[in-house]
């Protein structure tokens, strides 16, 4: 089997999900905080308790743009927990826990579970809509986005859905009738909400964070095929449903790997021929990404190229955060991590746009590439992706305009020179130490 990951997967949770608890998906870090709230108030209005999940680094460690609930705010949504929360150790009110229960109790009180749970619903709509009206955000069971008369239809939970929405605009703006539906509560599962999302669809495909391949299918896939096989025996059509892996262990997810699950929709016979693949790896089932670069308006974005320990992570968050707050523009600063960053060659992206970041991968194209120094270039190609006419900053303590042009690698110059490349070098060590 494979070895531990704390990076973003699905597969963690999965293997909780029919402990009882409810389960909410964020899509970013709004969605985090957002959500955290709303899952408090149910789960104490239920007494039901909740997971909120995000995936692990590419929320956890992404600096975005996000409003937090004020104090103030969140006692008027939440509530006084005195006022509703059982003392369930209180002697006067004698309750027993944590024993075992034999055949002339053990159903009666798992069954009556089912009295408790089919609570959670309603109160997860009355949450959401009390939500929308203290902040103007607006949540429900799912999210469906530009679904109506859509041919083809992407499902999935967390990041991969935001992406998923820039993805379906593109493709929108080109002529295609493609929709996503991301899932916001996984438990209890929406499963009449999101069946009528989709089932004026002629194909669907279920991209999820995690495989089962001793399953019929990976546990979406299995949810929304069941949801559409109670339509199905009342004699009406259903759309096909495909299903496909991706992310896990936060193996990147583009927008390119994206189009080209909406290209496979497209593909009947390819739908018929393979109604399971994988994205982001080299394997017998995997789809090709699409040579496509999604991005938010007015974005301008970099690479930085460092070593590990070297703080240039907590910098660049630190520029995202002036950025966003002095001119108030949207900002996405995150780096790629990895247990043995330390110390290694690193990389750190950050995205500066007017309008919402939803991308959540690595950047294919970028504007700036700042460097640790001149042997950034012998660990990698820095230049790749940086956009012709773009800027390479670069540390070094030469102090001549030759000799700095003359330590970066020939094959480099020539690429700089060929791209129109612009070159700047600063000894900042230097300055940081004056």
């Amino acid at each position: 089997s494979p070895a531990p990951n704390i990076h973003a997967g699905h597969d963690d949770v999965m293997a909780v999900a029919d402990s009882g608890w409810g389960v909410l998906f964020a899509r970013n870090v709004q969605e985090v905080a957002d959500l955290a709230a709303i899952a408090r108030r149910v789960a104490e209005r239920t007494e039901t308790p909740f997971l909120v999940v995000q995936d692990g680094f590419l929320t956890t460690h992404t600096l975005e743009n996000a409003l937090l609930p004020e104090d103030e705010l969140l006692r008027q949504f939440v509530g006084d927990p005195r006022e509703r929360i059982r003392d369930l150790f209180d002697p006067a009110d004698a309750l027993m826990t944590g024993v075992v229960q034999n055949q002339d109790s053990y159903m009666k009180g798992r069954v009556a579970q089912r009295d408790v749970y089919e609570q959670i619903p309603g109160a997860l709509r009355s949450a959401f809509a009390g939500w929308h009206e203290l902040t103007g955000r607006r949540y429900g069971l799912i999210d469906a986005y530009r679904t109506d008369g859509a041919e083809h239809v992407l499902v999935s939970m967390g990041t991969m859905a935001d992406t998923a929405g820039d993805v379906v605009d593109h493709l929108r703006g080109r002529g295609r009738s493609v929709g996503v539906v991301n899932v916001t509560s996984f438990r209890p599962f929406p499963a009449a909400e999101l069946a009528a999302a989709v089932r004026s669809a002629t194909r669907v495909a279920v991209v999820e964070r995690t495989d089962e391949p001793g399953a019929s299918a990976n546990p979406l896939t299995r949810e929304l095929k069941a949801a559409l096989a109670d339509i199905a025996a009342e004699g009406e059509r259903i759309p096909r449903t495909v299903a496909a892996s991706a992310g896990l262990g936060s193996r990147d997810v583009s927008a390119g790997d994206l189009v080209s699950v909406f290209d496979w929709l497209a593909d009947e016979d390819a739908t018929r021929a393979r109604p399971y693949t994988v994205l982001g790896v080299r394997h017998r089932l995997a789809l090709d990404p699409a040579p496509v670069t999604v991005r938010a308006p007015g974005s301008y974005s970099l690479r930085g190229h460092s070593i590990g320990g070297l703080g240039s992570v907590t910098v660049n968050k630190l520029l995202a955060s002036v950025i966003g707050e002095t001119f108030g523009l949207y900002v996405q600063a995150y780096p790629r991590y990895g247990s043995e960053k330390r110390g290694l060659p690193t990389t750190y992206y950050l995205t500066i746009a007017e309008a919402p970041i939803r991308q959540h991968s690595e950047l294919s194209e970028v504007e700036f590439v700042p460097l640790h120094g001149v042997a950034a270039f012998e660990q990698g190609n820095p230049l790749a992706g940086l956009v012709d006419g773009g800027t390479v900053f670069m540390h070094s303590s030469l102090d001549t305009p030759m000799s700095i042009w003359s330590s970066v690698p020939e094959s480099a110059r020539a690429e700089i020179r060929a791209r129109a490349i612009n070159l700047v070098a600063l000894d900042t060590l230097a300055l940081a130490e004056r």
